[in-house]
């Protein structure tokens, strides 16, 4: 009894690796999502950052909570950020008003201030090291048009 169904299994096995190996090959064209060769390289249309000046810009709306927000002025003079230079943090260094709604005023919020690497909770009087690159988390705004169709609706 026990051989009949070991050998059953081993025919059934022999069999279903038969039909894997006789499959036909899949072409690059149908490799993946794309429609296109794999060894296409797509040119992106020609874009340019906004130009608009700080304090002159409006709120760009978050895509989903706790996403950080888009730089809507231009940032083209503020670089390169460096730890010795940067411009940024002479409108947006404000911790007095973290937590508070000012017109005209964005304050990086608190744990811009808070070492995260440590197991203090502290909050210093000025940034902390790891977060004075802002452009690591913040990307300007711009008007280039999606490499690929997205229909992502974040939070409506």
């Amino acid at each position: 009894m026990k051989t009949g169904i070991i050998l059953a299994g081993v025919v059934l096995s022999a069999a279903s690796t038969g039909a894997v190996i006789a499959a036909e090959a899949i072409d690059e064209l149908n490799m993946g999502l794309s429609k296109t060769s794999v060894f296409d390289t797509p040119t992106p249309e020609p874009f340019e950052y906004t130009r608009t000046k700080p304090k002159k810009s409006e709120l760009l709306p978050r895509a989903y909570a706790d996403i950080p927000p888009q730089i809507p002025h231009e940032v083209a003079s503020y670089l390169p950020i460096t730890t010795e230079d940067n411009q940024c943090l002479d409108c947006h260094e404000q911790p007095k008003l973290i937590g508070k709604t000012v017109k005209g005023k964005s304050p990086m919020p608190r744990d811009h201030y808070v070492d995260l690497r440590s197991a203090s909770d502290t909050m210093s009087d000025s940034v902390v090291g790891a977060r004075f690159n802002c452009t690591q988390c913040h990307v300007p705004q711009s008007g280039a048009p999606p490499l690929v169709e997205n229909t992502f609706k974040g939070n409506e």
